[in-house]
């Protein structure tokens, strides 16, 4: 497998997924400049111009969450992602796709300097809602973590999750609210995450 990546974007996050599955060795890691990402070369492995993509065989997955459960999924006996028969396995699912579009769609709005005001006058096109509405939701769920996501295993839904609210917090998009703590410093004692600064950062 080839894990086209570049220090400095989200192809972070992958790096702690590899280390939990202990694939490390099974993955190599290409690291693509952005002066080079839309070029034709890469431009043919992932017409997004974008980085993470993994290429497995003739296999090709170009976003992150993507990655995230085909690694999960293709290495399941390292328990990361619940069974296709699990009862587990839709709760697994709504956390991923929400971190992919709920909560990614927020932070994208957010940093591009769209107000509150215009995001609560437009919550019924929007994934998230409003503000309130997406804090309460992460609230709920890690309200009812035990204590993680799905119970007493982590899943690749919670390292997922995790990153982002790492990332949110440190660059002020989301505050760093006491509901959120235990969670996060759960995730930030996992060996994968030790000695990541970034993911420390908070």
């Amino acid at each position: 497998m080839k894990l086209y990546s570049n220090p400095r974007s989200r192809s972070n996050t992958i790096l702690p997924l590899l280390k939990e599955l202990d694939i490390e060795s099974e993955v190599e890691i290409i690291e693509v400049p952005y002066e080079v990402m839309h070029q034709a070369a890469y431009l043919k492995i992932n017409p997004m111009g974008k980085v993470p993509c993994l290429v497995d065989g003739t296999a090709v997955i170009s976003e992150t969450a993507a990655i995230f459960s085909y690694l999960a999924d293709k290495f399941s006996d390292k328990g990361l992602a619940p069974a296709l028969d699990d009862p587990k396995r839709g709760e697994y699912l709504k956390w991923m796709f929400f971190c992919h579009g709920p909560l990614t769609e927020y932070m994208d709005m957010k940093n591009v300097g769209i107000s509150t005001e215009l995001m609560d006058e437009k919550r019924g096109s929007l994934s998230f809602g409003n503000e309130k509405i997406l804090l309460d939701f992460i609230k709920t769920g890690f309200a009812q973590a035990q204590p993680y996501l799905l119970g007493d295993k982590i899943s690749a839904a919670d390292l997922y999750l995790a990153y982002w609210m790492v990332y949110a917090i440190s660059f002020k998009i989301l505050p760093y609210l006491d509901e959120f703590k235990p969670f996060i410093q759960q995730i930030q004692q996992r060996e994968s995450v030790k000695n990541v600064h970034w993911f420390q950062s908070v």
